[in-house]
């Protein structure tokens, strides 16, 4: 990976959908292990949004912050991981990882996308949607023929956003042991051509 590799550079007209003409400075770029601190923080805010108030388990248990900043570094130190962050006058907004799946039944040619996570401000302007395609276009350059993600079977603002981009639900589930609650994650599914 090469974190200086410019992998598009985004305007206001591509980027919010609101036709304006602006250039916004949005680039994504391969994420390095520079980025671990602000990818946590991506992260972090983008799950609060959406779970705090929902689940018993928020905040989530597991590590405090430091141990989060370096397990996002670990994984952005990992050969095997595509980490492509997009990032707006220098500050990161939005992340992806793609990698190969780690699914029981996944042959060598099905990529997993085991996170996608937007700035909650940078909702509703269409960087999730660049996100995935840029992380899409990544997986059918690594080779791969399928793509998979898992998504909470409560988690009804993200499942909808991955059937509008294309994914469907393939009928697999597991549930989450990280949760006290024991929460349901559905496997959807989209094919990458060959």
């Amino acid at each position: 990976m090469t974190g200086t590799h410019i992998l598009a550079a985004m305007h206001a007209t591509r980027f919010d959908g609101r036709g304006s003409s602006e250039p916004r400075d949005l680039q994504l770029r391969d994420g390095t292990v520079h980025d671990a601190e602000a990818v946590e923080a991506v992260h972090y805010s983008s799950r609060e949004a959406v779970y705090a108030g929902r689940t018993a388990d928020w905040p989530p248990p597991g590590p405090d912050r430091k141990g989060r900043i370096e397990r996002w570094r670990a994984w952005l130190a990992d050969n095997d991981i595509s980490g492509l962050v997009a990032e707006q006058k220098g500050e990161v907004v939005g992340f992806c990882t793609i990698r190969p799946s780690e699914d029981d039944d996944a042959t060598d040619r099905v990529a997993e996308m085991p996170t996608l996570y937007v700035r909650p401000d940078y909702w509703h302007r269409g960087l999730g949607r660049v996100l995935c395609e840029a992380g899409l276009g990544r997986a059918q350059a690594r080779g791969f023929r399928e793509l998979t993600l898992w998504v909470l079977e409560m988690n009804d603002r993200a499942r909808d956003f991955y059937q509008k981009v294309g994914f469907t639900a393939d009928g697999a589930t597991k549930v989450d042991e990280l949760t006290s609650e024991r929460l349901v994650a559905l496997r959807y599914r989209i094919d990458l051509g060959s």
